[in-house]
């Protein structure tokens, strides 16, 4: 809705900043043993390095530009914001659970219901270099230069509910339970071929759900102790329309993948493995944020 969202931006740093910490405050607090300065509350760093990347500024930026904005360190309760050296160290021991559990209670209020979720694959490319150097020194970036990302998404709100970030060789099949696996009552599942397998279908059955997935050429319809898959068959081969229509809804993740892509870029040029993933963890926290500020204006306002 362009008018929800232009209202949300127009007060985009206080709803953000707001949102942020009420959502930190979640979170344990660690008291302070040893002598010395105190150091800055991990939660409100952990804030920081989120509206970093969901202002989609540099190190650089972030201390020009967000470290004197009155707008943020009013809300924080601070006289003026950590340098950026500070966030660039607490990035280094910001832990990637500690951002899975962040996510979680951003959307908890969603994942108590029934939800029909889509799941899918896509990278994001990991170069050192820019790619002008690269093609100056004749050097070749391949297309296995990147992480790949498996996402399960809210169909309805498009929420990123669920994320998994590994190697580029890595196959999907298996992470389909390892997404699902923290929703305990499901709807209905939309996932590609790369996903299918009976497991997956008799997974989804027995937390009330149904998967939806095209079937290969050669499939039969022996359950090999897995009724769901007998059904899903037989459903594919004799309402082969009906099962389709219903499966097209998985497009809709290819609209979250371009959003994210577009909006914080498809590249990044951390050089360590763990600095990347927990980039990227934080773009998929930034994204959720937006849509829950936009979430919570549509109820507010009716």
């Amino acid at each position: 809705n362009p008018k929800i969202e232009s209202r949300v931006n127009r007060d985009f740093i206080a709803l953000s900043v707001s949102l942020l910490v009420e959502i930190a405050m979640l979170l344990k607090p660690i008291e302070h043993i040893k002598r010395g300065k105190k150091p800055y509350d991990y939660r409100i760093l952990l804030v920081l390095c989120i509206l970093r990347i969901l202002l989609r500024l540099s190190y650089e930026d972030y201390e020009r530009i967000m470290r004197t904005d009155s707008r943020i360190y009013n809300i924080l309760k601070l006289k003026i914001l950590p340098s950026k050296s500070t966030i660039q160290r607490a990035m280094k021991f910001l832990k990637f659970s500690l951002i899975m559990q962040f996510n979680k209670e951003l959307i908890s209020c969603i994942i108590k219901r029934r939800l029909n979720i889509i799941i899918d694959s896509t990278g994001i490319r990991c170069i050192g270099r820019s790619v002008w150097y690269c093609i100056r020194i004749n050097k070749e970036i391949e297309k296995r230069d990147c992480d790949k990302i498996h996402l399960a998404i809210d169909s309805d709100l498009l929420l990123i509910l669920n994320f998994r970030i590994t190697k580029w060789s890595k196959n999907d099949c298996p992470f389909l339970v390892k997404l699902l696996n923290p929703f305990k009552l499901l709807g209905l599942v939309f996932a590609d071929k790369g996903y299918l397998s009976r497991k997956n279908f008799q997974f989804s059955a027995d937390r009330k759900g149904a998967l939806f997935c095209p079937f290969k050429k050669g499939n039969t319809a022996n359950p090999d102790s897995c009724p769901a898959w007998k059904f899903a068959f037989n459903l594919y081969k004799k309402c082969n329309w009906i099962y389709m229509n219903i499966y097209h809804q998985r497009s809709k993740i290819e609209a979250v993948n371009s959003a994210i892509k577009k909006r914080y870029g498809d590249s990044f040029k951390c050089k360590r493995k763990t600095m990347r993933r927990k980039e990227v963890a934080l773009r998929f926290v930034a994204y959720n944020v937006f849509i829950m500020l936009c979430y919570n204006y549509s109820l507010k306002h009716n």
